[in-house]
């Protein structure tokens, strides 16, 4: 004889209730490995429940709640292989802005590295100009001594679009190395990040005191904003492949390795297609005097405003609808 329908629901409640927040994290991509378990054995034990339902309680609010939360599991389990195109959609639409955000705290401590060696720079440079013999190249000291940009006379030795293919393969082996020296129990992303840093700032300090100050700025303004974002989330990758070698917690350091180098992986293949995008803008745009200051200007921070605003919104409203389908049970 069946239970009281008030004690199956008290009694079973507590595996529907982690089920619930298993597919949650599931669908936010948060899910561990070693969970997947978990979530089919909670799976298995709903559909028992179901069917309990069915043949005790049809028709009541547990019986359509059940029938609710066996459907999604089931789907979340046994999904059929997407479209290729499809998939890559729901990379760029919920994934990777998704994984951006589970792992913000990585990406902060890199931009926080990143903005260190730029301070570092900056500082040896304004304080002791002569700094700059150990942190400018030559090549570019001896423009700056010129007065001229290194960059005035770069559309008139190759076309635009070799320009532009040229510094997309430049800032990809940037990604690459801040991205892949995290394997060094994470010393080499932030190497990385403190060298680019001081790199630009000492580049920087460097023309203001010459007083070209506003000719650089003139470069970096339209493509800036979102490649020194992009190398930013390249370092946060690098920066969890360290942390996993590191501290892998309870799991083996190999398996912790795979969970977030997986992670890791995402943000920098998300990052890819936007980083021939403003390879691009750099090509096309930044070099040159034909699009005035203001211009690039306003470009640089539509463009960085909008990356921002894609990676911290995108995939937020199917994560909320998700989680506003479990309601409240009520006793029928």
């Amino acid at each position: 004889m069946a239970a009281p329908l008030p004690a199956f629901v008290s009694r079973r409640r507590p595996d529907w209730e982690a089920l619930k927040d298993l597919l949650t994290r599931q669908r936010a991509g948060t899910l561990r490995l070693e969970e997947l378990r978990t979530l089919d054995v909670l799976y298995r034990r709903a559909a028992s429940d179901l069917a309990h339902a069915q043949t005790f309680y049809a028709g009541t609010d547990v019986h359509r709640f059940l029938n609710q939360l066996c459907g999604q599991a089931y789907g979340a389990i046994y999904q059929p292989p997407r479209e290729r195109w499809a998939s890559i959609l729901a990379f760029f639409r919920q994934d990777f802005p998704r994984t951006l955000r589970a792992n913000g705290a990585f990406v902060a401590t890199s931009a926080g590295l990143f903005v260190l060696g730029i301070l570092l720079g900056a500082v040896v440079v304004l304080m002791e100009p002569r700094g700059a013999e150990l942190l400018v190249p030559q090549n570019l000291r001896d423009y700056i001594a010129r007065k001229e940009m290194w960059t005035d006379s770069i559309l008139s030795v190759a076309p635009p679009n070799a320009v532009a293919s040229g510094i997309a393969t430049n800032n990809l082996t940037v990604i690459i190395v801040t991205f892949a020296s995290g394997i060094l129990l994470g010393l080499g992303t932030v190497f990385s990040l403190l060298n680019n840093g001081v790199h630009l700032g000492s580049v920087a300090a460097l023309c203001v005191h010459e007083g070209m100050g506003p000719k650089l700025f003139d470069f970096i303004a339209a493509h800036g904003p979102v490649e020194l974002s992009i190398i930013v989330i390249a370092g946060g990758a690098g920066l969890m492949v360290g942390q996993a070698l590191i501290d892998p917690g309870e799991l083996p350091r190999s398996q912790a390795l795979v969970l977030r180098g997986r992670e890791a992986v995402k943000l920098v293949l998300g990052c890819a297609p936007f980083l021939a995008l403003i390879a691009v803008v750099e090509g096309f745009v930044s070099p040159g005097d034909f699009f005035p200051s203001w211009v690039k200007a306003v470009l640089g921070l539509v463009l960085g405003g909008l990356f921002w605003a894609y990676l911290l919104r995108a995939g937020r409203s199917e994560g909320a609808s998700a989680r506003d389908q479990g309601s409240e049970i009520q006793a029928g």
